[in-house]
């Protein structure tokens, strides 16, 4: 399957399921979040631009429009299960437009089971998460792809009824390695974020 229908295939499937769970919520008023039950869906839509500049020369500039959805359950209380295409620096579906190059088209898809902790705090979860999945990249005939890995930790706060505002602290080993090779190829990175959610 290409990247473009798979990002059409994974945009069209999260705005269902969005549609779906907002319809429902009237029947979750009354559920509290990190329990047994509970659908927690989170993402974003970015548009970014750069422009690089050496020794005063400025070169081609560069757009980059990125999708981040993610989508978890809780199977019991606190233990979450989950799928993610959100990565801080790598998240979903990444198209890359170099003024007069090639297209370039990343791709992150994530399991991710995620532990959520109840404290005192009725409206603040501490949690911490790990993430198993696949990357891939192709730009113009060439391709990348691989194994990668990582985890999340952070907490969740409730700020309005359903919604969550979310701080985070994330590691990940992004693998992309070329066809045929025998080490591994990408990058190992730390970030940290801040995003928005909603329970249903």
């Amino acid at each position: 399957m290409s990247f473009k229908k798979l990002f059409t295939y994974k945009t069209g499937t999260f705005l269902v399921l969005t549609a779906v769970l907002f319809f429902n919520q009237t029947m979750a008023q009354e559920r509290t979040f990190a329990t047994k039950g509970i659908t927690e869906i989170s993402g974003s839509f970015a548009y970014s631009s750069f422009t690089p500049v050496s020794n005063g020369n400025t070169s081609a500039s560069t757009s980059i429009f990125t999708l981040t959805p993610q989508i978890g359950y809780f199977i019991q209380d606190g233990f979450e299960i989950g799928l993610s295409s959100g990565l801080s620096f790598l998240p979903g579906v990444t198209f890359v437009f170099p003024s007069g190059g090639n297209n370039t088209t990343i791709l992150g898809l994530f399991f991710t089971p995620s532990y959520n902790f109840r404290i005192e705090s009725k409206s603040v979860f501490p949690f911490i998460e790990g993430q198993l999945g696949y990357t891939a990249v192709s730009s113009g005939s060439s391709t990348s792809s691989g194994f990668s890995y990582g985890g999340k930790g952070g907490i969740k706060m409730i700020i309005a009824d359903h919604v969550l505002l979310n701080f985070s602290a994330q590691y990940s080993a992004i693998t992309l390695n070329p066809e045929g090779a025998t080490e591994r190829w990408g990058f190992n990175y730390l970030t940290l974020s801040i995003g928005v959610g909603a329970y249903l």
